[in-house]
């Protein structure tokens, strides 16, 4: 049922241009579509970083295993992101650590910049 009363592909049209400007991230490609401009926040970029992104068997982004009951720290509130940020910044900043591979290259860039940049909301 419509709950607008509008014809079907006029409701079409209207969702789909509401939904034209927010970013999403590729399932498949583990990037933005359309690009995040402008700076980095929590809301417009990093929380979709920090989001479980699997891709069939591959967990990527950090909650795919940073949530609660793993028994490691819970990464999926903006809170609890901010009071890792020292151990988060430490992980990512090492060549080699396995947190590194589960994000697309540059993402842990990214993420620690963004905390050096105060962690904007």
């Amino acid at each position: 049922m419509n709950p607008l009363r509008l014809p079907p592909r006029l409701l079409a049209a209207a969702l789909l241009a509401a939904l034209a400007g927010v970013p999403a991230c590729g399932r498949v490609t583990r990037s933005f579509t359309p690009a995040v401009t402008g700076p980095v926040t929590w809301t417009n970029t990093v929380s979709h970083l920090f989001a479980d992104r699997s891709e069939g068997t591959e967990p990527t982004g950090c909650t795919s295993c940073h949530h609660a009951g793993t028994g490691i720290p819970d990464w999926t509130s903006y809170t609890t992101v901010v009071a890792d940020s020292g151990a988060i910044v430490a992980r990512l900043s090492t060549p080699g650590d396995t947190m590194r591979g589960f994000l697309k290259p540059g993402e842990p860039e990214v993420i620690v910049g963004w905390i050096h940049a105060r962690a904007p909301y």
